[in-house]
């Protein structure tokens, strides 16, 4: 009787530990690629409420100021389109803070780069005209 008992309590063990298979998750690292983690990086430096440019795989550009981010997308108010749009991290290729005027002969914004460079040929020009024409 005692040796049944023993074996009643040594299979009740025995499924009791085999049964319970809790099934335990933990947070592996997710392979985050570093384009996309650049591009998270920079929309935190730049924060909400500032101007950005945003330059999507596809080549589209948007200009707009930053509204909203999460952690897999952000938001900008569109200055062009009036309208809110939303850009998920994979999606972009490079973000920059602020954005230019509107160029007067395309209609398109240029960079501050851009810009500095044609104002320097322009200035630089005009300087070289000058001292041609007045020696």
């Amino acid at each position: 009787m005692k040796q049944l008992r023993y074996f009643q309590i040594a299979a009740i063990t025995l499924l009791l530990a085999l049964g319970n298979k809790t099934t335990t998750f933990c947070q592996s690292p997710q392979n985050i690629p570093p384009q996309v983690q650049k591009v998270k990086d920079k929309v935190r430096k730049i924060g909400v409420a500032e101007d950005v440019t945003v330059k999507l795989l596809t080549g589209k550009e948007y200009y707009g100021s930053i509204t909203d981010i999460e952690p897999d997308h952000f938001e900008i108010a569109e200055v062009d389109l009036k309208q809110r749009m939303a850009f998920e991290y994979k999606n972009v290729k490079k973000v920059r803070k602020g954005y230019g005027d509107r160029y007067l002969i395309t209609g398109k914004r240029l960079s501050p780069r851009a810009e500095l460079i044609i104002t320097i040929a322009v200035v630089g020009g005009i300087i070289t005209l000058l001292g041609v024409t007045f020696p």
